[in-house]
């Protein structure tokens, strides 16, 4: 009678310990992958909506525009300031919730400065009705990486804004970057109040 051997050759190990190594590092691969895209979506829908409420914000500004000047000012400015920051600025009567008590008229700006690395949109408000000054400007929006403002009036598109009267529509876009990509977002706002 012949006795069986028991155990394996040290082939079988080895190759057992490389099928093993594969399997683990193709599920290492696909749970990496798979976290990538995960954190890669839950940054761009941060950047969403970041987005969709300055959108919401200074839509319901702008279509709350103020159609006669309170304190002498233009109802509606544009331009850069002396640091070639851009800025946009008019009177509201969207007020925010603190300051609706004091009056249902402000003013309202929104700025941009930059950095080395990235922009950052400033609002301020200013109640109009009363003797207070302008709110300190809060940070907005972070790290945009594009912030145009474009103006339509009389039939024309125009890039910057220096009429009497406030524009027809005023088309917003903004640029993010994340993760080496622009993430591109544009809406327009007509302004009700404006003829032609």
């Amino acid at each position: 009678m012949r006795k069986s051997s028991q155990g394996f050759t040290l082939i079988e190990v080895l190759l057992a310990i490389f099928i093993g190594a594969l399997v683990l590092s193709s599920v290492y691969g696909i749970f990496s992958s798979v976290s990538q895209a995960r954190n890669r979506l839950e940054r761009e829908g941060d950047l969403y909506h970041q987005a969709r409420i300055f959108f919401d914000r200074i839509g319901g500004e702008l279509s709350s525009l103020r159609g006669s000047s309170v304190d002498g000012r233009a109802v509606f400015l544009s331009g850069e300031t002396r640091n070639g920051d851009v800025f946009i600025e008019f009177n509201t009567e969207l007020v925010s919730p603190l300051l609706q008590q004091h009056g249902g008229i402000s003013r309202v700006r929104y700025e941009l400065s930059e950095d080395e690395e990235s922009a950052v949109l400033s609002r301020s408000e200013q109640v109009l009705l009363v003797d207070f000054a302008a709110s300190v400007p809060l940070p907005f929006l972070k790290d945009l990486e594009t912030f145009q403002i474009r103006y339509f009036s009389q039939g024309h598109w125009q890039e910057n804004w220096s009429g009497v009267k406030p524009p027809r529509i005023v088309e917003i876009t903004l640029e993010f970057k994340s993760d080496g990509r622009l993430i591109p977002f544009r809406s327009s706002f007509v302004l009700s109040q404006v003829s032609g």
